[in-house]
């Protein structure tokens, strides 16, 4: 493993170690991926290096290469992870240069190496200084931003608490003021329901004379109807004797019945009519006492619809 390089282990169309390598009927391998890719921007099922048609849609996994890659791989990472980050893992070379393309250090025969054909390069010592005060700098207005959005999450933790102590106090408020309409629409409806009492009782009483007038005069028609039946039964100088009594007490009898009274019924349109616009009516000093806040507000707010405004 040690005398082969990292070009060795290379996709010809990514650069990069080989991801999941296939090979194709002309014998060189590449990423799955990047076949894929390649045959879908060409449209034709081509070797991507020698350009001959591959004559399977789906090219087998090269095993070996496969195996070959995570070994290199692992070998690599146990190399910088020994504390050999300054040797080159291509050509155990001690890193002397900057690649200004790849931003990388490289050794000397990287420079020569088709991986780094045109690229520009730089003594380590020159681009360190400068490349730690930009990181510096960068890192500095991190640091800065990281204080900001702190200092911003704990603005908006305390929004999200006054937010819902807004909406506490306000369902709060809500229920206050319903519950003042509601005993509002009790005692206006017990209110409304207490003159209906009255008046029926009135009414009732009332009828109630008339009742007994009527009693009286059915009980006095009885009698007088009952007497002179019987005077019509009796002897002829009798019924002349009486008659002039009898014809007194039948003219009596004869005066008008009592009648019904006026406004004798219930008067249901004072209790029933335009019912809801009255006790509306009633309400606006409720509403205006009430609602007079919340209006201000809401007026306030369209006039400074840039300002943001707590209803306490």
């Amino acid at each position: 493993m040690a005398s082969l390089s990292e070009e060795d282990f290379s996709c010809p169309v990514c650069q990069e170690i080989f991801k999941n390598p296939v090979v194709l009927s002309c014998s060189h391998s590449v990423c799955k991926e990047c076949l894929q890719q390649f045959w879908r921007t060409k449209k034709t099922q081509e070797c991507p290096v020698c350009r001959r048609r591959s004559s399977k849609e789906e090219p087998p996994v090269n095993l070996v290469l496969k195996n070959l890659c995570e070994s290199f791989l692992k070998e690599r990472n146990e190399v910088r992870s020994s504390g050999s980050e300054e040797i080159c893992s291509l050509h155990s070379e001690k890193l002397k240069l900057f690649c200004l393309e790849d931003k990388q250090p490289v050794c000397l025969v990287c420079v020569n190496s088709q991986k780094h054909d045109n690229h520009k390069f730089r003594p380590i010592d020159e681009v360190l200084s400068s490349y730690k005060e930009e990181l510096n700098t960068a890192l500095k207005s991190l640091q800065k931003k990281l204080q900001h959005n702190e200092k911003t999450k704990g603005e908006f933790e305390k929004t999200v608490r006054h937010i819902k102590s807004q909406a506490e106090r306000t369902e709060r408020q809500i229920k206050q003021q319903f519950e003042k309409l509601h005993q509002f629409l009790r005692d206006e409806e017990e209110a409304t329901i207490t003159a209906l009492r009255e008046e029926e009782e009135q009414k009732k009483q009332m009828m109630k004379e008339k009742l007994e007038e009527i009693n009286t005069h059915i009980s006095a028609l009885s009698h007088t109807i009952k007497d002179t039946e019987k005077m019509m039964r009796a002897s002829d100088v009798c019924f002349l004797k009486e008659l002039p009594v009898s014809m007194e007490r039948v003219q009596i009898s004869s005066q008008p019945d009592p009648q019904t009274p006026s406004g004798a019924l219930i008067h249901v349109p004072r209790y029933l009519g335009n019912l809801p616009f009255r006790v509306w009516k009633k309400m606006q000093d409720i509403v205006q006492n009430t609602f007079t806040p919340v209006f201000s507000v809401t007026q306030s707010f369209r006039n400074h619809s840039n300002m943001l405004i707590y209803y306490q």
